[in-house]
């Protein structure tokens, strides 16, 4: 006897090969479930953890306030000052992230095949817009599907933040401490400081706090 939904049958009134069959018939269904479960699972975990491979655990991080501002050594972790990069404008000239001193700055490593990435992206655009004045969103696309593609992505999804292609230069990316995942986002303060290290699609809320925090920071130093 075996259960299929809420109906209860009792295989064994059809005959030893119907009964088989349809057991086989239950038995693969099962699987075929267990299959699709599987596939959601995965799915809701590359959401929260992002595309790509590798335990960064230093960056796993999700919230909190960073460290204050005085820095060392250039590095990838908080505390750390930010490596420096120019790198060409998705839309024309350059930009170097040093230039931007003086203001809150996040650089998100993303592309458009990211599902993860595409979770973050509206929440940066919104938080470029309610604080202009003190943040800096610079998203830094790996173009794996070309500049073209980027540009119809940005456009299609109104990111009007600023936009940097990198220059498939790999030591741009091991010096923000080898980017596995993405999106990676990092949370640089006024001085240049690393403030905040994130891997994954995360909440608003979680950019937000951490950007309040660090243009309150900048407020109270200045």
């Amino acid at each position: 006897m075996t259960i299929l939904g809420t109906l209860r049958v009792d295989v064994r009134q059809f005959g030893p090969l119907v009964a088989d069959h349809l057991m086989e018939g239950i038995t693969v269904r099962m699987k075929i479930l267990n299959q699709t479960f599987v596939l959601f699972l995965l799915l809701t975990l590359s959401l929260a953890a992002g595309c790509g491979s590798g335990d960064d655990a230093d960056s796993k991080t999700a919230g909190g306030q960073g460290v204050v501002a005085g820095a060392g050594a250039v590095g990838s972790k908080q505390g750390d000052m930010a490596p420096d990069f120019t790198l060409a404008r998705l839309d024309g000239g350059e930009l170097t992230l040093s230039d931007l001193r003086g203001k809150v700055v996040i650089v998100d490593f993303w592309d458009t095949w990211c599902p993860p990435c595409r979770v973050a992206l509206p929440h940066l655009q919104e938080l470029s817009e309610t604080y202009r004045d003190d943040l800096v969103v610079v998203g830094l696309a790996l173009g794996k599907e070309g500049p073209d593609k980027v540009r119809s992505f940005t456009k299609k999804t109104g990111l009007t933040f600023e936009m940097v292609l990198w220059n498939q230069d790999p030591e741009l990316l091991k010096a923000f401490g080898g980017i596995q995942s993405i999106p990676t986002t990092f949370l640089i303060d006024a001085d240049g400081v690393i403030r905040q290290k994130w891997v994954g699609g995360l909440s608003k809320a979680t950019y937000e706090n951490a950007v309040v925090a660090a243009i309150n920071g900048q407020r109270t130093a200045g």
